[in-house]
């Protein structure tokens, strides 16, 4: 088995993955760590000095996902993308060839959990060719 995991460092990001973990352990899946960084929409230097340090913290939080989970006995492939999260992660899965894709839904209060998923998990939901798993979590909880 093989799992594609979206990750994008947030604190709910790491909960999906620590219960994905959990949830697929017995199965000892191979997973597979996405993380994509938006290009900037412009070209000024100061965006260019933006997207660097953030794409050096997103390799950063990406490698410490990655440890966790070799740490919890499970082999990983991080991948790092660069471009529009719903195309790239799209493209993953079609070279990497998951048998299931998780996304988390982020950002949510109790007043909008019952709001309809988030763009990148709806996009992913839609026009992915597998089974994508999207898990729903509080922060804080």
């Amino acid at each position: 088995m093989k799992i594609m995991f979206c990750y994008d460092g947030s604190e709910i990001a790491d909960k999906a993955l620590a219960k994905t973990v959990d949830y697929f352990k017995p199965q000892k899946p191979e997973m597979i760590i996405l993380t994509v960084v938006e290009e900037p929409r412009d070209a000024s230097m100061e965006n260019e000095e933006i997207f660097e340090q953030w794409k050096k913290e997103r390799h950063d939080e990406l490698i410490k996902a990655t440890k966790w989970v070799v740490d919890h006995g499970l082999d990983v492939d991080a991948v790092l993308a660069i471009g529009d999260p719903r195309e790239m992660i799209l493209e993953a899965a079609v070279k990497k060839d998951p048998d299931l894709i998780v996304v988390a839904r982020r950002g949510m209060t109790e007043s909008r959990l019952r709001m309809v998923l988030g763009s990148v998990s709806a996009y992913v939901v839609r026009h992915a060719e597998r089974p994508v798993l999207v898990m729903t979590l509080k922060r804080g909880a």
